[in-house]
């Protein structure tokens, strides 16, 4: 299964691989060189030296030849020609240290056919500050055939390079002050940096009389070229998006990357230069370059692996267009007679230039997604209000129908609870031989209570339970002034818990039901007091049902009236004592409500 995704993702490498190939044939078939009848011939007297002198052949039909011209395509590293008197023919610059660079550079110079004789010779002096001087590719000629040579040459060699040069400076400034106004862009950074370091680095085949010495300029040519790609894998580390969580991923490789890299390029600048030395050091640093390029293409490749998308396809043809043509210049930089152009700049320029298409495509998006706010914002808050509203609105309308289901439901459960019990339960009585019709009144008017306590409930402000309480004394006074009891009312307003809504104050008005029933059952007394107020302690407000009764005796045993109003002050969260009453003898029955809402048991 992976060899076929394998096959289906990457089925264009080889074809992508065949045309680069193509294209660098194509370009080497451009030959720099004049036709070979304009070779001339020439000695060197000492070669492999640094320093040395020699004799170009003058050809015999040289009085023939309008407006002759010499041609020198290869030169390492600069040259002197002077004419049979001692006249100077041309020169590449200066002789002395530093050596005038003239490598990658062709050389035309104008003869004067009434200073040469057929057979006579030409004087040169070659000079470079290390490694064998060299010369190849002379050629004398008329000046029709040696100057299209020469200018195709030097278009090559020197054009295309200074082009590249350019573009790259002009792409890095304009990239550069993006990141200017944004800072937090830190991808557009690292591309500037990156390009500026390549066209730096490209200046090592322009500059003709370099401003420094030859052994710091050989040091750093090949350190501003590892620093561009290491800039260019930054800025790639930067472009990719974050990962799951949040974080840039690779993070301390790249560290790593950083670090030994600037060790490594430490030995470029104390390593000594005429011995060779420095020069068989840039093996080394070529080589972890080298290698670096194969790492990063080979996580590129991944990244396409895992998501193809534009983006990580235009890296992958990039790289590979790279690692192509640098192979090409590594074969011309091996064979320094040959007349084939370097191509790694073309490479170069199209990796470089497809980034900054991504980074300015990305600038211009980020900015018309931000025009577009701006000019819209508007109408988007307008859209996201009504959005909201009708959200609400729908909210507003389900909370409504849950809050008319759960009241319902509460109430069928009262009901069911309370009156329903009563009434199944006088229904059994009824259905005995020995049936009581006291017990079954008493038991009806319970239920009655009870089904006035629902319907209370309802009837009053959920957020008051002194109004719950006067409802409840206006429905159960004259039931207590029957049963002999006067009924006290020292009720004052208290704060209610928040959330008391009408289930917990359904529970609160059944206990006090309960306890004013217990009173008139078994206290023996004739007064009932029914007081509120705040805790002087704990702040908690109360409700308190006292009599002037006989108290409750010690072995007394709490019964199921009891137990059920100290479930009922569970369920509502508040706190039941029951005590001898301080202020008269009989008994006091305190619910104790909390200040702060708790939640029911």
């Amino acid at each position: 299964m992976n060899a076929l995704r394998r096959l289906r993702i990457f089925w264009w490498l080889p074809v992508y691989l065949l045309v680069l190939y193509g294209l660098t044939v194509q370009l080497d078939s451009l030959s720099f060189a004049p036709d070979n009848r304009w070779q001339a011939t020439f000695n060197v007297a000492t070669p492999g030296a640094t320093r040395t002198h020699g004799s170009i052949r003058i050809p015999d039909g040289i009085r023939q030849i309008p407006e002759p011209l010499l041609l020198i395509v290869n030169v390492n590293q600069n040259i002197v020609v002077r004419y049979p008197n001692g006249d100077i023919v041309g020169t590449g610059g200066g002789m002395a240290t530093p050596i005038a660079r003239n490598k990658h550079r062709p050389l035309l110079f104008r003869l004067h056919p009434q200073s040469l004789s057929p057979g006579d010779t030409l004087a040169f002096e070659l000079a470079t500050p290390r490694s064998a001087a060299r010369l190849a590719h002379v050629y004398i000629g008329p000046a029709a055939v040696l100057d299209n040579a020469w200018q195709f040459n030097n278009l090559m060699r020197q054009g295309v390079v200074k082009t590249v040069a350019i573009v790259l400076l002009i792409t890095a400034l304009l990239i550069g002050s993006i990141w200017f106004f944004y800072p937090h862009r830190k991808e557009y950074l690292w591309y500037a940096l990156g390009s500026a370091l390549w066209a730096a680095h490209s200046t090592n085949h322009l500059v003709r009389d370099i401003p420094v010495s030859d052994r710091l300029w050989a040091a750093l040519i090949p350190l501003t070229i590892g620093l561009s790609i290491l800039s260019i894998i930054t800025m790639i580390y930067y472009y990719t998006p974050l990962g799951a969580k949040g974080e840039r991923q690779h993070t301390r490789p790249l560290l790593y990357l950083w670090a030994g890299s600037l060790l490594l390029a430490i030995p470029l600048f104390f390593l000594p230069y005429a011995s060779g030395a420095q020069a068989q050091y840039h093996i080394v640093w070529y080589g972890l370059l080298v290698c670096l390029f194969i790492l990063v293409l080979a996580y590129v490749v991944q990244l396409y692996w895992e998501r193809q998308t534009t983006k990580r396809l235009l890296f992958v043809l990039c790289g590979f267009a790279m690692l192509v043509f640098g192979i090409h210049d590594i074969w011309v930089f091996d064979n320094q007679e040959l007349t084939r152009p370097y191509l790694l700049h073309f490479a170069a320029l199209f990796t470089l230039l497809s980034q900054y298409f991504l980074l300015v495509r990305r600038f211009v998006l980020s900015l018309r997604e931000t025009q577009y706010y701006a000019h819209h914002l508007e109408e988007l808050v307008v859209e996201r209000e009504q959005e909201l509203e009708a959200n609400y609105q729908k909210m507003r309308v389900l909370e409504q129908e849950k809050a008319v289901v759960d009241e319902r439901e509460r109430i069928m459960r009262d009901i069911h609870d309370g009156f329903g019990g009563h009434l199944v339960s006088t229904l059994v009585m009824l259905e005995r031989p020995d049936v009581r019709l006291p017990v079954i009144k008493e038991n009806i008017q319970d239920a009655l209570n009870d089904l006035r306590l629902v319907i209370d409930s309802l009837d009053f402000d959920s957020q008051d339970v002194t109004t719950a309480l006067g409802m409840f004394r206006s429905r159960n006074r004259r039931k207590i002034k029957q049963a002999g009891f006067e009924l006290r009312w020292a009720v004052e307003d208290i704060a209610t818990p928040p959330g008391f809504g009408a289930e917990k104050t359904l529970q609160l008005l059944r206990i006090v039901q309960e306890a004013i029933t217990n009173s008139i059952k078994h206290s023996g007394g004739n007064t009932i007091t029914v007081s509120t107020g705040t805790d002087s302690g704990s702040g908690n407000s109360f409700v308190q049902i006292a009599d002037n009764g006989c108290g409750i005796a010690a072995t007394y045993q709490p019964g199921k009236g009891l137990s059920s109003m100290r479930k009922r002050a569970e369920h509502i969260g508040a706190h039941l004592t029951i005590r001898p009453n301080l202020t008269t003898a009989g008994t006091a029955v305190r619910i104790c409500l909390p200040t702060h809402a708790q939640q029911p048991k």
